[in-house]
């Protein structure tokens, strides 16, 4: 589904739908309680949400790689490094999420096994969930906003690799 409206619409507008579909489900999920069905419906469509995050950062990698060789003509077969940058700071992100919720947790009381927990473990967690990945979420799309290639100098791009000569793996990618 994804791919499609990639294909259709642009990676930009791609990724702004789809992020923009995670922000309503996550609050629903937090906000509605004891109603299973919608809970079910939320969590499917927030999962739907978050492959469209997953997706479109290595579908836009290429590009960046291609505007890189564009600007730097000298610089040749760095495209590991920034294959290997990104895999680095994704997990990077995800150790420190990982690390700073349970540091949160920590302070606020958490005992692991507990049956019971106090009101401000359950209000951590609270937060943890929906506030917190929404702001950062939305600072996120702030950041992305100014994205340099859209669509367009994309295709600037890949003109210009194509008379430089250029055999690249990004057209493979897209068809």
């Amino acid at each position: 589904m994804w791919q499609t409206l990639l294909v259709k619409k642009g990676k930009k507008t791609t990724i702004f739908i789809g992020l923009s579909i995670y922000i309503p489900a996550l609050i629903v999920i937090s906000v509605v309680k004891n109603n299973l069905p919608v809970f079910i419906i939320m969590s499917m469509l927030s999962g739907t949400s978050l492959a469209a995050l997953y997706l479109l950062p290595w579908s836009m990698l290429p590009d960046v790689v291609d505007d890189f060789k564009v600007k730097n003509p000298s610089c040749q077969d760095l495209e590991p490094l920034f294959y290997s940058c990104y895999v680095f700071f994704n997990k990077f992100g995800g150790g420190m999420s990982v690390g700073i919720s349970t540091l949160v947790l920590h302070f606020a009381g958490y005992k692991s096994g507990a049956c019971k927990h106090n009101p401000e473990v359950i209000y951590s967690l609270q937060m943890l969930f929906a506030p917190v990945p929404i702001c950062l979420l939305l600072i996120g799309m702030v950041i992305f906003r100014f994205y340099p290639i859209n669509e367009e100098r994309r295709q600037k791009i890949q003109d210009a690799l194509r008379k430089a000569g250029y055999v690249f793996l990004s057209v493979y990618l897209e068809d």
